[in-house]
């Protein structure tokens, strides 16, 4: 039995335990400074997680990338009495994999360039968000530790000159990168991330996008529904950061106009039928005939399979750029629901020599790539015999992957188009990259005339 002095001298001792500065020094002595350092203090002490895998390719600088190449995720239930297993992605979609091809084919494309950086490689490390917050954190710290197992704060590669980071695609990724890439003003240039708060150079001091604000896109919007005389409008948008600020900024214009919500649902992503029954009951207990919709395909596509299966039709749909132009959302199992769709589009562009690399992709090329390997399953039906479905493959449930299959032939949302909207604004966007780094290291050479090796020792801010 603790005396009243003891137990003062007890909780007095625990408060200054738990005090935030020493669970902060705490962490960074004994779980997060490097092997060289906690070593002299414990060495059983660290922040333990799972191995980060991604495709890489080295060069003498170095240019990130975090592309979302699954769809979905199986996120098992926390017993907090086992190690919670790795995050396992669902859904792969070709339409993202030629996005991240489109970054590897710029890369190649400047390597063989004399005229942008001169002797100088690029290489890149690329990993897949599958579409979560979570997984776009993990290798934006994958990317600037340079080390399988991420250290905060610590770059494990001496000689590792990274040059900025391509991604994410959603705004809600793009955001949890751009708050840890501007504490290092690491350039950050998203292809798809049109939210407006991105924006904000006080939060976002390194962010850049070559796709624009959904500023311009809400007041085109509006101006569609007023044009048409749609005074009596429903909407939907996506439970994240690019739906909710676009469905503001759009209830602002119409409202400025004159026109009505008629009512206003969020597509939940976290559920597998995006809250689905709920949303239809809305739809058809209201008078609304125009809907606009503010979400991108992949979240939008269960929603639109559950109202074609409740046959809701005679609406009028308004698309944002998200999917528009959606190949799976144009195929004609959805033609009574979304015939006469109004929407916007990004530009597209050719890009002289891409199909020709989509093509040419093989699991081969960059070994191991295991994103091509799943492009294979995805295109052909099969398995690779190095996974968990070797059984399957035994017991004749599935055919086996042997590599000479023909990537030539069409895949849908992969090779079987010739202008680029997604994929352009990947390829230009890494050419921006490049060029900004070529000036930095001309005028290094210029000015001071570095060596190679000098002209290389930059700080990530330079390239801004």
């Amino acid at each position: 039995m603790l005396r009243s002095g003891q137990r003062e001298d007890l909780a007095r001792t625990v408060h200054q335990a738990l005090h935030p500065q020493t669970v902060l020094l705490y962490l960074l002595v004994h779980c997060v400074l490097p092997e060289s350092v906690a070593q002299r203090t414990e060495r059983g002490c660290q922040l333990h997680s799972h191995e980060v895998a991604g495709l890489s390719r080295d060069g003498d600088v170095i240019l990130g990338g975090i592309f979302p190449l699954h769809d979905d995720v199986d996120i098992q239930k926390i017993t907090f009495t086992v190690q919670p297993a790795p995050i396992s992605c669902q859904r792969f979609r070709p339409k993202n994999y030629r996005a991240l091809q489109a970054m590897v084919f710029a890369i190649e494309e400047i390597n063989a360039n004399p005229n942008i950086l001169p002797n100088i490689t690029i290489g890149f490390q690329i990993y897949d968000s599958c579409r979560i917050m979570q997984r776009s954190l993990e290798g934006t710290l994958w990317i600037l530790a340079g080390t399988n197992q991420p250290v905060p704060n610590f770059c494990c590669q001496k000689k590792l000159h990274l040059t900025g980071v391509i991604g994410d695609a959603g705004s809600s990724g793009s955001v949890v990168m751009a708050r840890v890439l501007g504490l290092y003003r690491l350039p950050q240039i998203s292809y798809v991330s049109s939210s407006p708060i991105l924006s904000d150079r006080n939060q976002f001091p390194s962010f850049f996008r070559t796709i624009p604000s959904d500023i311009f896109q809400s007041q085109g919007l509006a101006e569609i529904l007023i044009h048409f005389g749609w005074t009596w409008v429903g909407l939907l948008a996506e439970d994240n950061d690019y739906g909710q600020l676009a469905a503001t900024l759009l209830k602002k214009e119409l409202e400025r106009a004159g026109a009505c919500i008629a009512f206003s649902e969020n597509i939940i992503l976290s559920r597998a039928d995006r809250n689905a029954q709920h949303i239809i009951r809305v739809i058809q207990s209201s008078t609304a005939n125009v809907i606009v919709v503010i979400c991108s395909d992949a979240g939008l596509s269960p929603l639109i399979e559950e109202i074609t299966k409740h046959k809701v039709t005679g609406k009028v749909w308004i698309a944002s750029e998200g999917w528009s132009i959606s190949t799976t959302l144009s195929s004609e199992r959805f033609s009574n629901i979304l015939t006469g769709t109004i929407g916007f589009a990004t530009r597209s562009e050719e890009i002289p020599g891409f199909v020709e690399h989509l093509n040419r992709v093989h699991p081969s090329r960059y070994a191991p790539d295991i994103f091509a390997q799943k492009l294979w399953e995805e295109a052909f039906g099969c398995r690779w015999m190095d996974q968990k479905q070797v059984m399957d493959i035994l017991d004749n449930t599935s055919k086996v992957c042997t590599g000479k299959e023909n990537l030539e032939l069409p895949l849908s949302g992969y090779n079987e188009e010739t202008q680029f909207r997604g994929p352009y604004n990947v390829y230009i966007a890494v050419y921006a990259n490049a060029w900004a780094l070529h000036s930095l290291i001309s005028s290094k050479i210029t000015l001071h005339n570095d060596s190679k090796e000098e002209s290389l020792d930059f700080k990530p801010w330079q390239v801004l």
